[in-house]
This record gives structure tokens, C-alpha cells and sequence, in this order.
């Protein structure tokens, strides 16, 4: 489905990075500011190849996203951006629920913008009788309406730009019952400037996507436009289910169109 039109072709070409504007927060380990980024990476240059200095970097990430992690290894890169490896919550403080990036790497681009990029992501939210853990990714956990995705992000995201590849989430029970999941997961969002509106684009696929109800997706893509107006402008929507996938009401759902914003269970 595209709602590509001589309209949208035009507007497309009027688009352009965003610029001179704050940096944003994000949820969960995301909740990185610019201001954050600044600050890792000081820490990094004086400590990258010191215990000392890679702990300082635990407990500053620690602070800022309540996790309690571990870091492998970490490293600067060109332009100036903190790369850090083997990043994953500590089993002893973290007994339910897990969080494992393979590698992430953080820095700031020119106009200020922040960019963060994680790969090998393993995140697995367990429910339990008050909510969600990892607490850090509630919302994350709760998220039942594609129009509420850009809630994630703090109400100023206009500059942080977004990388996920090679990952996958799990939804699960504290008895290890597989809830919903998605794997192969990549996921981009990059804001743009379309005149003086701030619009954000969102792009998602995975390779297999397992819904309540025993529904099963596999080689899914969805892309679609944030704007002030409107949460959720569909580009395109594409995969293979197996059973009533119109039964379920979550994250995959097409919404109506209905104006009104989804709000997570």
C-alpha cells in the first residue's frame, strides 16, 4: 500500500535535514540527550581504554536510563563517536527481563542532531503483576497502536536521528511463555523539515513477527510519516500473515482512520 501521488512527490522534494534545534530524549536506553552524548564522550576520551573509565560510562548510562549494565569494550570512532560493545543488564540487579546490544554507537552530527545506532539488540520485556521489566521500556512494552510510536520519543525529538538492526524483542510471561516477539528486526526514524512543519519518518521490518493468538508474520515492512496533524501517514505496509490477522488489535494493526491517537493497554 503507497500513497505515493504527483502531491507527495513534490512535498518529498521540499524536504530537508532539520537544523538549530534541541536535542531530544528518547525512551528507555534511548534516553540519551545530546547534552548525555557530550558528557559519555568526554568520559570516554579521558578513560576509553581504562576499567575505570568504562565504569564511569556504566553508571553515567546507568543514571540515565535506570539500568543497571555492563560494558564489554568500547572505542572512538570517526567523526568522534562512542562506540560500545557487549552492553547487556546484569542478571544479579536485573533477574527478570534483559536488555543485550551487541554494539552501540552515539555521537553528534553537524547542526547539532544526535545519532544513535544499535545492532544485535536482545531485549525481552517480561509481565509481571505491576507492569512491565525492564520498567525503563514500559512504554515500549505497552505500545498497542503504530500512532503512538513517536510517544517514545520526548515532544521534541526533532533531531535525534535512529538505528536499530539485527535485533529482536520478546514479550513474555515470568515463566518464560513467549507472550508476542519480533525478530530480524531493523527500524530507522530520521526527522525532516517539509517547510516549517517538523515531520519525522519511521521505517520498520522484520524478518518473522509472532502476535497474540498464535499469528505469525514474516518478511514484514512498514513505513510511515509522523506529522503535527497526523500520527500515522502510511507510505507502505507489505508482509505474509498466517492466520486472522485482523482479529488482533496491537502494534501491527492497521488503524482506523478515524483521526483519533491510540493509547497503549
Amino acid at each position: 500500500m503507497s500513497p505515493a501521488t504527483t502531491d507527495w512527490d513534490e512535498e518529498v522534494k521540499q524536504v530537508k535535514p532539520q537544523s538549530n534545534r534541541p536535542p531530544p530524549r528518547a525512551a528507555g536506553c534511548l534516553m540519551i540527550s545530546g547534552l548525555s552524548v557530550a558528557i559519555v564522550i568526554a568520559m570516554a576520551v579521558f578513560g576509553i581504554q581504562t576499567k575505570v573509565g568504562s565504569d564511569l560510562v556504566a553508571s553515567y548510562l546507568q543514571k540515565q536510563t535506570g539500568l543497571d549494565l555492563s560494558i564489554g569494550g568500547a572505542q572512538l570512532v570517526a567523526p568522534l563517536d562512542l562506540v560500545l560493545t557487549d552492553v547487556q543488564t546484569k542478571p544479579t540487579t536485573t533477574p527478570l527481563g534483559s536488555f543485550k546490544a551487541r554494539e552501540i554507537q552515539m555521537g553528534y552530527r553537524w547542526g547539532g542532531g544526535v545519532q544513535l545506532s544499535l545492532r544485535g539488540l536482545r531485549l525481552e520485556l517480561v509481565k509481571i503483576a505491576d507492569g512491565w521489566v525492564p520498567a525503563s521500556f514500559s512504554k515500549l512494552a505497552t505500545l498497542t497502536d503504530v500512532r503512538d510510536t513517536v510517544a517514545l520519543f520526548s515532544d521534541d525529538p526533532k533531531l535525534m536521528s535512529l538505528d536499530v538492526t539485527d535485533s529482536a524483542v520478546l514479550w513474555s510471561s515470568p515463566d518464560g511463555e513467549r507472550l508476542s516477539g519480533v525478530d530480524g528486526l531493523s527500524l530507522s526514524m530520521r526527522p525532516v523539515l517539509l517547510g516549517e512543519r517538523h515531520l519525522k519518518i519511521f521505517e520498520v521490518s522484520a524478518r518473522t513477527v509472532f502476535r497474540e493468538g498464535g499469528i505469525k508474520g514474516r518478511l514484514m515492512r512498514r513505513m510511515w510519516v509522523t506529522a503535527p496533524e497526523n500520527p500515522y501517514l502510511e507510505v507502505d505496509y507489505r508482509g505474509v500473515w498466517e492466520g486472522d490477522e485482523a482479529s488482533v488489535k496491537d502494534w501491527w494493526a492497521i488503524p482506523p482512520t478515524t483521526g483519533k491517537r491510540g493509547t497503549g493497554k
